[in-house]
């Protein structure tokens, strides 16, 4: 379509047009209402998720109710088309009668329309109906009679709705054929590719942590190719692994994203990445993982395995308890060097690991203190989906300021123990880490003081020039001294 369904009325009222009837679910909304109570349903009540299968006997108009009657969703934190609600409000200002016509629940409908205003009636799902594909057809042919409404959809599952009405509208870019040779019409925003926002939810930048994986090989002055190609193993699976729990987490998370200034640009927040696709990849890319280790390596298979399951941890329950989600994001990251020491088989040291999560930990406090400063910036008190106030500013701080300098002093006893003499040809290099340690964790805190870093440390890092040399210039110094 050229242009939106007003453009034939020009300005004239719309009053003796028939009414515009309009789907809700990837059509007005880009996101699924069943998807969102879903994942919703399973945040809060994981340990009840044993009722989804019995609500699925009930036919998926009745497991709509089951889960309507538990969920409430807020009509203020799903992703519309704003293009598609300008229209309509247009619509409705020359006087046309506007009908949500969807398939889920009545009671969800009757929130959403209240909340999006124009609506004069809302058909939905109830009393056992599911009013969608035929069920929907029927119902508006009924009310309107056949070709007495013009309808907005976005499926095959419209086809019939479609085929019984006047005009036929599709939020989809490419045009659906109907039965009696007419074709659908474009409007609202145009939709991107999923396939593009997916890898966008899958994180490839997050997997600069996973570099992690190639610090035993380093510590341990093994230098050789097969050292190189188990760690690359190790890093292509941590990074599979990952961006599984990335696209799990996001889904959970929907929600709570939408309220954030940053992250409701995800694509999972955002809605232009659906729902069942970020659910159907999660698992798939598990799996990858897995089996990448499970042929190539077995021990470094049950590193991924743990690492795993405390990120699913992490997500469903452990980031909402105060301190248990800092000491669980110190410990992912401690665990990917266990990653690589499992598939070099190169056995951690307590100096490295003693380190590692120090100075870990006090990169999760600063990713907790940034996101209570801009919380605090914004006028705000609770993080939402956290267990923390902006009063909690001031312990994380002193805790995170803490752990970056009793890293520095772990490192410094290192520098002092037998191992370093028996490894290193030229052990007093390492000794001007200390300082560049001591000023690059020192200026990261000074920083977030002032709000300059953002809420991903890591990330931050990865672009801020001064660390970059910094962290160049301490493994010169550690390649001196060997």
């Amino acid at each position: 379509m050229n242009a939106g369904p007003s453009t034939a009325a020009g300005s004239a009222e719309l009053r003796g047009e028939p009414p515009l009837v309009v789907d809700l679910d990837g059509t007005l909304c880009y996101s699924d209402t069943l998807w969102e109570a879903l994942l919703l349903f399973l945040k809060h009540h994981f340990w009840q998720a044993w009722r989804l299968p019995l609500w699925l006997l009930l036919g998926k108009a009745g497991f709509k109710a089951a889960l309507a009657g538990r969920i409430a969703l807020d009509p203020g934190a799903l992703p519309y088309d704003q293009t598609l609600q300008r229209e309509l409000e247009h619509q409705r200002a020359q006087g046309r009668r506007l009908v949500l016509a969807t398939g889920a629940d009545q009671r969800w409908a009757e929130r959403l329309a209240a909340h999006l205003g124009p609506f004069e009636q809302v058909l939905a799902s109830a009393g056992g109906v599911n009013l969608t594909s035929r069920a929907k057809a029927d119902a508006l042919v009924r009310l309107y009679g056949a070709h007495g409404y013009d309808y907005i959809g976005n499926s095959r599952a419209d086809l019939a709705v479609w085929q019984s009405s006047r005009h036929a509208y599709s939020v989809t870019r490419k045009p659906f054929r109907l039965a009696d040779g007419r074709h659908t019409e474009h409007i609202g925003s145009v939709r991107p590719q999923p396939l593009a926002a997916l890898w966008r939810a899958m994180r490839p930048r997050q997997w600069l942590k996973n570099l992690l994986v190639f610090v035993p090989m380093l510590a341990g002055h093994a230098l050789n190719a097969g050292a190189l190609a188990q760690s690359l193993l190790a890093f292509a699976a941590f990074s599979l692994c990952a961006s599984s729990a990335y696209l799990l987490n996001d889904a959970l998370d929907a929600h709570d994203d939408r309220r954030h200034p940053d992250k409701r640009r995800r694509p999972l927040a955002a809605g232009t990445l659906p729902l069942p696709l970020a659910l159907a990849a999660s698992p798939l890319l598990a799996l990858g993982a897995f089996t990448l280790c499970a042929l190539f390596d077995p021990l470094l298979l049950a590193v991924v395995g743990i690492y795993l399951a405390a990120t699913l941890a992490y997500s469903l329950r452990l980031k909402r308890m105060l301190m248990i989600d800092i000491v669980t994001l110190a410990l992912l990251y401690t665990v990917r060097i266990l990653g690589g020491c499992a598939a070099t088989l190169i056995a951690p040291s307590f100096w490295l690991l003693a380190f590692s999560f120090f100075v870990f930990l006090s990169l999760a406090l600063l990713k907790r203190y940034s996101e209570l400063f801009n919380l605090h910036s914004r006028g705000q008190d609770k993080s939402s989906g956290r267990g923390y106030t902006v009063a909690d500013k001031a312990p994380i701080s002193i805790m995170g300021i803490n752990s970056a300098f009793l890293s520095v002093l772990i490192f410094m006893l290192y520098f002092n123990s037998q191992t370093v003499l028996t490894m290193y040809r030229h052990p007093y290099f390492l000794l001007g880490i200390v300082p560049l340690l001591v000023f690059w964790l020192g200026r990261l805190w000074t920083l977030a003081f002032s709000g300059q870093v953002n809420e991903d440390p890591v990330l931050y890092v990865s672009r801020d020039k001064v660390s970059l040399t910094v962290l160049a210039l301490c493994f010169g110094l550690a390649l001196a001294a060997t």
